[in-house]
């Protein structure tokens, strides 16, 4: 699918896939009845979130585009508005032409036309547009783990912007409606924005698998931790870290050089790697590891969110959004 089309890079993401696949139904590329790709796998082809497709396909089911069946995916609805692209710019200059004509006899000069047009065309994208949230941390370990843990999420659009930005520009927040961020931080981030924007802490938890793998480490093996960044190694220590310290030695080292992460490989008999590390490193490293676990061991850690911090943080995107809506509609 083409989200590009007659948009400008400009254009809100969610709105740029909107309208292509809105034109590919009007133009005949999906057959009423066609099932379209699930929410995952779109989000998987374009490169946008779970979050934004979801939001994208609830705006296609409201204006009638597609129907969604629960449990068995969304559909192309039977019959939906034929697309006539003369004709609807034909349409759409005579209206415009009619509406110029009304402010022009009363009194506005035209750039002041032209500014109520790109007022009520900026207020006509906030109306339907999902809540901007940025997550906000020091590692990308810790941003892929709350992105992957706020898949489900509705109506919300995720970026993923690095804390030592925001740091050196706090207006990089700006358009944005709630700021996540790891608990540690949720001062820091607090003290450099002021009250422009909300900030919502989570709390990063590693998985009781994890925990059990690492307890079953001999004591006597020697282990090596590979992260993407320096910075996730306390995170890291401070979930795991005892039951690492066995009498074979522990040692820590960063993804980045496939020649140094072979020669750590060889040095080690159990390897421990960071979340989400294959999205994270090059091929060529993400294959060390794949041929590294066919002979040894490797613990692949899993983090999530809480339980605590995703009722929270669903709840309050859930009313952010209702007060965006709520004041659009004033």
């Amino acid at each position: 699918m083409d989200e590009n089309r007659e948009h400008s890079p400009d254009s809100p993401l969610y709105l740029r896939l909107f309208e292509s696949i809105r034109h590919e139904i009007n133009s005949g590329q999906w057959e009423p009845g066609s099932r379209l790709p699930s929410i995952r796998q779109l989000a998987s082809d374009t490169g946008v979130s779970v979050g934004t497709v979801r939001h994208v396909y609830e705006l296609l089911a409201r204006e009638g585009f597609i129907r969604t069946e629960k449990g068995r995916g969304s559909f192309v609805s039977g019959s939906h508005p034929a697309e006539d692209p003369a004709g609807r710019k034909e349409r759409a200059l005579e209206a415009i032409d009619l509406a110029i004509g009304v402010l022009t006899d009363l009194g506005f000069t035209a750039r002041e036309i032209g500014i109520f047009f790109e007022l009520r065309l900026r207020q006509k994208e906030e109306a339907t547009r999902p809540i901007r949230a940025a997550i906000v941390a020091s590692t990308p370990e810790e941003r892929s783990i709350i992105n992957r843990s706020m898949e489900t999420a509705t109506d919300v659009q995720f970026d993923r912007i690095l804390y030592s930005d925001v740091t050196k520009q706090p207006a990089r927040l700006a358009n944005y409606d709630l700021a996540i961020v790891p608990a540690r931080l949720q001062r820091d981030l607090e003290n450099l924005t002021g009250s422009s924007i909300k900030v919502l802490p989570v709390v990063l938890a590693i998985s009781r698998e994890t925990l059990l793998a690492c307890r079953g480490i001999n004591e006597s093996a020697s282990v090596g931790v590979l992260t993407v960044s320096r910075d996730f190694v306390p995170v890291l220590k401070e979930q795991c870290g005892d039951l690492l310290a066995g009498g074979g030695g522990l040692e820590f080292a960063l993804f980045g050089d496939p020649g140094e992460t072979s020669r750590f490989l060889k040095r080690h008999e159990v390897i421990l790697v960071s979340p989400d590390y294959a999205n994270l490193v090059g091929k060529a490293e993400a294959s060390l590891i794949r041929d590294y676990s066919k002979a040894k061991r490797v613990i692949r850690a899993h983090f999530d969110c809480d339980q605590g911090s995703l009722l929270y943080l669903t709840q309050a995107i859930k009313k952010k959004y209702r007060e965006l809506r709520d004041s659009l509609s004033a």
